[in-house]
């Protein structure tokens, strides 16, 4: 009785197990999710926040540099007789001190906490950007994957129908063994490179949710098409040479490295004024006692840095050179910048164009393949003629994906060359 009641609880179960199964949740991802997925979970994209808010805060108490240095100490004295009558004597003391220290470094102090705060932002900015640049390349590349991975499992199922339609054909004695054998060789020989894509694809989709810091056995499917941008509009830059990204990191850090200059000729040539006063008193036996109480005022204005073979001097010449070096890099940059983006335009030009004409060969191949088919079918073709069709059609709409990631990939460069939002620049506003 009891294995019976077991086994119909065990086929009781199984059911729910596989309804389970079955409607096991797909978490469906488009381009903009798996962005916004990666902002927030990206490891790297986390460390780089505590950075910035580390520079955040220095900048927020950067004036420390004024505040004054205090200190308070106490005492007691008092002794221990060893002979009776002795008199036993007691006494408490305190003192205190402030100290304020100013020079012309303090400036520029304050304004580096800044400075660094900015830059820290623009390299966390870039960061940010160069993650969403990275996944969304990576997301349009799995959709390529997933349709050539499509474009393989058709071949293969056409070429186990005319596998199939052969053997029949041979069975009734109206082909040739070989032109069986070929047919089933052509079959046979895609499984392995079918196999080997559907690996690969699935390796690929495995370090997609590292990447958006998801759980590995979550299930994910990709919404979204390489076509949506078959047909995208004309792209006309706007943006400044001296708004781009790669130009706005340049300005930054020579207004850093103005900063240091100054700071070294501060150092090397300016006044420093300190000030300090000090309190001290003393009880003993009842009565109270200042035992100190002082002010002081000292200014130190430093000579050596007149000196060309000073520390002084020789640290101002290099600041000099640093930032002539900078100043340099960014009119070279500013050309640079300019030069990738007509390069990038032009490769975006080629490649609309190179579509057009895939298009137009997926249109002469699939024509071609019928007609081969055809004839085939009626004996007019050999089966050797079909499969070069069948291969032909293929490597077309192979080409044609490809041309379209490459279309794709071009577009995104160039929106993070200009700074512009990912998925802007040829669609309608």
């Amino acid at each position: 009785m009891k294995k019976l009641l077991s086994l119909c609880a065990i086929c009781l179960l199984m059911p729910l197990s596989l309804i389970a199964e079955d409607t096991k949740t797909i978490r469906k991802i488009t381009v903009q999710d798996a962005a916004e997925l990666a902002a927030s979970n990206n490891v790297s994209l986390k460390r780089q926040k505590l950075s910035l808010t580390g520079l955040e805060i220095k900048d927020k108490y950067s004036w420390n540099g004024i505040s004054p240095s205090i200190s308070l100490s106490g005492g007691y004295t008092g002794n221990i007789p060893y002979n009776e009558g002795q008199d036993y004597t007691q006494s408490w003391s305190i003192s205190g001190s402030v100290n304020l220290t100013f020079t012309p470094a303090l400036y520029t102090s304050i304004k580096n906490a800044r400075l660094s705060f900015e830059n820290g932002q623009i390299t966390y900015d870039t960061l940010v950007r160069t993650t969403d640049l990275n996944v969304r390349k990576a997301f349009y590349s799995l959709l390529y994957s997933k349709e050539n991975l499509a474009l393989k499992e058709r071949n293969l199922e056409t070429a186990r129908k005319n596998y199939v339609s052969n053997r029949d054909r041979y069975n009734r004695g109206q082909l040739s063994e070989l032109n069986l054998l070929n047919s089933q060789y052509a079959y046979e020989s895609q499984k392995p490179a079918l196999e080997s894509a559907q690996i690969a694809y699935e390796n690929d989709i495995s370090t997609f949710k590292q990447m958006l810091g998801i759980p590995q056995d979550t299930e994910i499917e990709l919404s979204g098409s390489l076509e949506e941008y078959e047909n995208i509009g004309d792209i006309i830059v706007e943006k400044q040479i001296e708004d781009l990204p790669d130009v706005q990191k340049l300005l930054k850090q020579i207004e850093i490295s103005e900063n240091n200059l100054l700071a070294s000729k501060f150092s090397a040539w300016g006044p420093s004024l300190s000030a300090g006063y000090s309190y001290g008193g003393r009880i003993n036996g009842g009565n109270y006692q200042t035992s100190n109480n002082s002010l002081s005022v000292n200014v130190r204005i430093p000579l050596d840095g007149f000196l060309p073979w000073s520390n002084g001097a020789l640290s101002i010449e290099t600041q000099k050179a640093a930032l002539e070096d900078l100043q340099l890099q960014l009119e070279n940059q500013k050309i640079t910048s300019e030069l990738a983006i007509q390069n990038t335009l032009k490769k975006i030009k080629q490649a609309k164009s190179q579509l057009n004409t895939l298009k137009t060969n997926i249109s002469l191949a699939q024509r071609k393949y019928n007609a081969t088919l055809t004839a085939y079918n009626h004996g007019g073709a050999d089966y050797l003629t079909l499969q070069n069709a069948s291969d032909a059609l293929l490597s077309a709409n192979l080409s044609r994906q490809a041309q379209l990631l490459t279309l794709i990939s071009t577009i995104l460069d160039l929106e993070n060359m200009l700074g512009v939002p990912f998925g802007t620049l040829g669609f309608a506003k």
